[in-house]
């Protein structure tokens, strides 16, 4: 039972937006360069994934009080794992997913080392990232809305027409900043608890919102090109839902906010890699299953 609550401290639910982005990306990028999804890009999904699982064991480390606050199901508040294993698996996850980039490139090791760097910048004192506004923000659009994008081209040069032409990256930059602060207003009581000054602690739930659909529409003007209408209705969506939940002002009118743009992200990912979603459902219903039984808890919510 250990080795599941490892695999599921690692919070794989929450690597859904990593591999749909990624995903929704090589697909944009393959209709450039006609190529397709091959072993390559599943050793790059899973290097990611294991860098991103190191962050969510040393970000429980380091944020167990304000997990405790805001009733997060916790491994540790439940002792099922201390901090000792999780920075342990810190450290080996750490080091299985830099060591997988001889596959590919040295950029593929300069994108990955900066991934490591901004987990440990996110985390740790004296930066703590994740405590300060916009460190917080833009720790993640770049992580995870520009680095994994750039990801899906493992040999791109300065020179590459891709680069030139492509403005994946760019979108998604945005897209995830705006994502990123919604996600800051549910926490925001139990943070300001504990001295972390997010986004939606220093600016409120209006000034939050303000950044999401101001990121959301800037998301839109770098989906004007052509082929992308796809991603521009996400996002004008998206915009288009912060702009509602701003006049309901209820947290479920926020969540939905930020959750409904990835729900769609995921479905086209697996539309366009059928793969993909029948292993969304299956890890949903194996994260159901165990958080019933470990936690007797129903994760995630499907209503």
């Amino acid at each position: 039972m250990k080795s599941l609550d490892f695999f599921f401290a690692a919070r794989p639910l929450l690597h859904l937006p990593i591999w749909s982005i990624y995903l929704v990306s090589l697909h944009y990028h393959n209709q450039l360069s006609r190529e397709g999804f091959d072993w390559r890009d599943l050793v790059m999904m899973s290097g990611i994934s294991l860098l991103f699982a190191g962050a969510s064991y040393l970000n429980q480390v380091y944020d167990f009080e304000s997990d405790r606050l805001n009733n997060k199901l916790g491994f540790l508040q439940r002792g099922l794992l201390t901090s000792k294993q999780l920075l342990n698996g810190f450290v080996i996850v750490s080091v299985a997913g830099m060591t997988l980039t001889p596959f590919f490139s040295w950029l593929v090791f300069f994108l990955f080392a900066q991934l490591l760097l901004l987990v440990l910048a996110y985390s740790l004192p004296p930066l703590r990232l994740k405590d300060r506004p916009v460190g917080g923000l833009l720790a993640n659009a770049w992580a995870f809305g520009f680095l994994i994008p750039v990801s899906v081209m493992p040999h791109m040069t300065i020179h590459n027409a891709g680069l030139l032409g492509w403005n994946t990256p760019f979108y998604f930059f945005f897209a995830v900043g705006a994502t990123y602060a919604l996600t800051t207003i549910p926490d925001r009581a139990g943070d300001a608890a504990v001295g972390k000054r997010t986004l939606a602690v220093v600016l409120g739930v209006t000034g939050t919102m303000t950044v999401a659909i101001v990121l959301f529409l800037l998301a839109t003007m770098t989906a004007l090109g052509p082929g992308q209408l796809f991603l521009f209705f996400v996002a004008a969506g998206a915009a288009g839902l912060v702009c509602g939940a701003t006049l309901l002002r209820t947290e479920s009118s926020v969540r939905l906010a930020a959750k409904l743009p990835l729900f769609v992200l995921t479905l086209a990912a697996g539309y366009w890699y059928p793969i993909y979603l029948a292993f969304v459902v299956a890890l949903l219903a194996a994260t159901r299953a165990y958080y019933r039984r470990r936690f007797q808890a129903s994760y995630p919510e499907l209503s």
